[in-house]
């Protein structure tokens, strides 16, 4: 998941029993829908910025339709909780859009802000495969399994990367790469 702000670099996962929560009420809500498919829930709290995408990835596809929302909040007026709540319902409502149109409605495919009971969100689609996603980065060993975690630039990758990827008959800039 990319962060709309170019700030939010450091951040933790929600809690796991948010994110429990966050899956039975979307199962309970879509029941019907779901059943062909696989309820993903990935949720981050950076300093200035919560995060949740809720993806549905249907048996026997790798395209995971993913309803994202991005809200402001401030630690100092503790309202990441009230914040969660929001991004619940704003998810809840894209996710009932898409099924009564049965996908046939068109989200923005970059953040876009909205306003939502009153309330600036800024909304995103995407398709990516979360555990596709995972299990590339666990392969590359980009994984991480601190309680706060920090974006690394694209960059790193070719770090951290083994030397053997890139030794042959003529070692490779990264620039050649591109």
């Amino acid at each position: 998941m990319k962060p709309r702000l170019i700030t939010s670099k450091k951040w933790t996962h929600f809690p796991k029993e948010y994110v429990h929560q966050i899956k039975q009420v979307f199962n309970e809500a879509f029941s019907e829908q779901l059943k062909g498919g696989n309820l993903v829930i990935e949720g981050r709290i950076y300093p200035e910025e919560i995060l949740l995408r809720v993806g549905f990835l249907e048996k026997g596809r790798l395209q995971q339709n993913n309803f994202e929302i991005s809200m402001d909040y401030s630690q100092e007026k503790k309202e990441a909780i009230d914040r969660i709540h929001d991004c619940i319902d704003a998810t809840a409502s894209m996710m009932n859009e898409f099924f009564i149109s049965e996908g046939a409605v068109e989200f923005p495919l970059v953040w876009k802000d909205y306003d939502f009971n009153g309330k600036r969100i800024w909304v995103q689609h995407s398709t990516i495969n979360s555990n596709l996603e995972a299990e590339a980065d666990r392969l590359l060993g980009i994984t991480d399994e601190h309680l706060v975690k920090e974006e690394t630039e694209t960059e790193d990758t070719f770090e951290r990367a083994e030397p053997t990827m890139f030794s042959g008959s003529k070692k490779k800039k990264k620039e050649d790469l591109h």
